[in-house]
């Protein structure tokens, strides 16, 4: 009997349906095959969610057209992927638009399609593929990369593309049920390989996925994942939820599936329901997780190599065991307050997390975390236009800043005597108890909610009238709005639960959440520089609490990047006065030392560190060695080695490899340069089609561009060119960016890795009268540009 087949395809393309209709009919005439497309359970009438995967389940194989990248057929995907069944792929890549969101999405490279135009091509690839006949199976092939996690989770999360309200009520319901999470946050971070989410499902008994509202920028490509990632936890079997922001039209395979709101209450309504449930379940359901981890086999050395995560957020409880202190961190809180500055990606969260546990493993630290999701800024800038003076708006952002840092310093407090049992409590320690739960709007709520409340309160209260021009009267009615009283009685109680010659020390991280370049940039800058000077008042006022001295030292650590911290210090009256540490990684050995104890760590100390190039990498790519490679091709920042590595690492296993071999290193740079090239539009916030345009005008090019083909690029692109001034300024951005690195002698090209050196490469750049420019290693391969020598 002849094996039965399902084909899944999307409606975009006319032609493409039709030359799979006419591909399904001569195969299924041929006797080898019988396939069922989804136009046949339409016309029977059995089209809804539960039909169409009980044919998939039924069905020996699974075949699908990524033309287009239609939701339906992404989910229908996902699910075939989760149920083992063998897999064939097509994709009209002719459709230029079509190919590009392929490319962009970076999430099925690993899985390879056959190219196709007519319908010879798919009959011609079908019986090629053999999927009705097949050796091996491709997703027992993409879960060989499976490491066990060292600890348990209840939730993996994937958030919206866009910073909305949204992401933080989703993120604040799961912390409210003290549920352990992974968070996947694309407004923060492109897409991550295909390899950590099947990981991350598999260490999890429940998803939680977010599409996009059809009206934000970006929301195909964000939708085109969720979609792929909700098949797979269906298939697995896992707890799922969907849910998006109206306006969206839901695909038919999960419209029953996926719920929608309109506004934060409808939002939290949703996944408060999903996670108590959840809640009620989840001891079994984890208990179901770790069976299902222990029935898989033996991993092999080269699997069981693991590199840590290349984003600090997903592994901050256990990033202690193998953080790489070049910085000595206990530089970066020996002052009143203190910046560490950096680029994305260069290990600012990373150094916050290290510092935080560190300093918590001394008793007489009593350290506050800060780390807003977001905040919204609209309300932020309304209020500082309104003010009637300069006094009036520095009051206003010290007051604010104040009563933040305060009520942070009070709740951290109160988790931490909350932890005691009730026999331990002091009489202090009970009394404030009583006096936070008192005032639990003002000290319980999270950061950002704080935030926000406090500044509509301000405004309701339209303190721009009031004082006229009178400064005491104006900064009386603002500390009474902001809780003076309240906070001066908190203080006292500081005086008390904290002992002389304690250290308070706040960290304060995630403030560029909310810098965008479309925002009022001069005053945000100002709400930041603002923390700066507020550090040494709070510093005074904590000395001497009830006319006693208490001795409590206060130390303020500002985590900020650092084209914030440049514009910050345009605005700043003694910039040269302000000191930084700075996180730089263009020495490549310190950057290797970072992948070589984490290997050394990660493996229990099993190995020693020379072991990880000697032993589980081929020693040259390209005539390279292959370390010097790996650094010419990457972005100098811990992340992209981390990914790069782990990319070489699930690519070897994959394959079956027990080293990682020349063509694995050459894979891994094509998957890693395709990541970048999305990360670079998601962390610069980069959402204009133009730019996206101009980027891909550098598609098949030279590696090696001068300013008249950047003109013409720029032309192309639709981006306005009044003056050579524009020019001048665009290419300052892609250099900014490191897209773009300037010649500053002849045949050599530096990269701006520190504003700092902004200045300098572009004089030296001047003085050589170049005007060439080279597009850096790490975009090459996704760009496909020729590299000339």
């Amino acid at each position: 009997m002849a094996e039965t087949g399902f084909f899944a395809y999307g409606s975009q393309y006319s032609s493409s349906g039709e030359c799979i209709e006419e591909a399904i009919e001569q195969i299924n005439n041929s006797g080898e095959a019988i396939i069922t497309s989804w136009i046949h359970l339409r016309n029977s009438g059995r089209f809804i969610i539960n039909e169409v995967l009980d044919e998939i389940d039924k069905s020996d194989f699974f075949c699908c057209d990524l033309t287009g990248l239609n939701d339906n057929v992404l989910f229908e995907l996902g699910y075939a992927l989760a149920r083992k069944k063998p897999i064939f792929i097509i994709n009209d890549v002719s459709y230029e638009e079509s190919n590009k969101k392929y490319k962009e999405l970076n999430l099925l490279s690993t899985l390879g399609y056959k190219k196709y135009t007519k319908t010879h091509d798919i009959i011609t690839g079908f019986f090629k593929e053999r999927p009705y006949d097949p050796i091996g199976n491709i997703w027992t092939d993409l879960t060989k990369t499976i490491t066990p996690e060292k600890d348990s989770k209840a939730i993996l999360v994937l958030n919206s593309q866009t910073e909305t309200n949204y992401n933080l009520e989703i993120i604040t319901q799961v912390d409210y049920f003290k549920l352990p999470k992974i968070v996947d946050d694309a407004s923060e971070n492109a897409n991550l390989p295909l390899s950590w989410y099947i990981q991350k499902l598999h260490s999890v008994p429940s998803v939680l996925i977010q599409f996009s509202s059809q009206t934000r920028a970006g929301y195909e490509l964000h939708n085109s994942k969720c979609a792929l990632i909700a098949g797979m936890a269906i298939g697995l079997g896992l707890e799922v939820q969907l849910l998006a922001e109206q306006p969206y039209f839901s695909p038919l395979d999960f419209r029953d599936l996926l719920k929608k709101f309109s506004n934060r209450q409808e939002c939290s309504v949703i996944v408060k329901d999903f996670l108590i449930n959840l809640q009620k379940e989840i001891a079994a359901l984890l208990i179901n997780e770790r069976e299902r981890v222990d029935t898989r086999k033996k991993l092999s050395e080269l699997q069981n190599l693991d590199f840590g995560e290349a984003i600090a957020e997903h592994e901050s409880n256990k990033l202690y065991q193998y953080y790489v202190d070049t910085s000595h961190t206990q530089q970066l809180i020996k002052n009143e307050y203190n910046i560490v500055v950096g680029r994305k990606g260069t290990g600012k969260t990373a150094t916050l997390y290290y510092l935080f546990e560190d300093l918590i493993r001394d008793r007489r630290n009593h350290v506050v975390l800060i780390k807003p999701i977001n905040f919204e800024v609209d309300g932020l800038v309304a209020l500082m236009e309104e003010s009637n003076s300069e006094f009036e708006k520095g009051f206003l952002i010290e007051t604010v800043w104040k009563f933040l840092i305060y009520s942070q310093i009070a709740k951290s407090l109160f988790d931490q005597i909350k932890q005691k049992p009730l026999f331990a409590l002091s009489e202090d320690e009970n009394k404030y108890i009583e006096f936070i739960e008192l005032n639990q709007t003002i000290f319980l709520t999270d950061f950002s909610t704080r935030l926000e409340e406090q500044i509509k309160k301000l405004r309701e209260n339209e303190i721009s009238k009031i004082g006229a021009g009178n400064n005491n009267e104006f900064r009386l009615k603002v500390a009474e709005i902001l809780h003076d009283g309240v906070l001066n009685e908190m203080k006292d109680y500081f005086g008390v639960l904290i002992p002389k010659n304690h250290k308070l020390i706040v960290l304060i991280d995630n403030l560029d959440k909310s810098w965008k370049k479309d925002a009022r940039l001069n005053i945000l800058s100002r709400y930041i520089l603002g923390l700066l000077g507020v550090s040494g008042r709070i510093f005074k006022e904590l000395s001497y609490i009830k006319s006693i001295q208490t001795s409590i030292s206060f130390h303020l650590t500002i985590f900020l990047r650092s084209d914030i911290f440049k514009y910050i210090q345009l605005i700043a009256r003694e910039p040269d006065k302000i000191e930084v540490s700075r996180l730089m990684w263009e020495d490549s050995e310190i950057l290797l030392r970072i992948i070589e104890e984490r290997f050394v760590e990660l493996s229990n100390n099993k190995y020693n560190k020379e072991e990880l190039f000697e032993r589980f990498f081929i020693s040259q790519v390209n005539g390279v060695p292959t370390k010097d490679f790996i650094i010419k091709s990457i972005f100098p920042r811990p992340r992209d080695l981390i990914y790069f590595c782990k990319s070489c690492k699930d690519i070897a296993v994959s394959r079956g490899h027990e080293i990682i071999q020349e063509m694995d290193v050459i894979s891994a740079y094509k998957e890693y340069s395709s990541w970048i090239f999305k990360s670079l539009l998601v962390e610069n916030n980069i959402l204009n089609k133009q730019m996206e345009d101009f980027l891909f005008e550098l598609v098949g090019g030279s590696a090696v561009i001068n300013e008249t083909m950047i003109k013409q690029f720029m032309i192309n692109s639709d981006i306005p060119i009044v003056t050579e001034e524009d020019v001048e300024k665009f290419i300052d951005n892609l250099v900014d960016l490191t897209i773009l690195g300037r010649e500053v002698r002849t045949n050599e090209f530096q990269f701006e890795y520190d504003v700092e050196n902004f200045k300098k490469i572009k004089t030296m750049s001047k003085k050589l009268d170049s005007k060439r420019y080279k597009i850096h290693n790490a975009l090459i391969p996704f760009l496909e540009c020729e590299i000339i020598n």
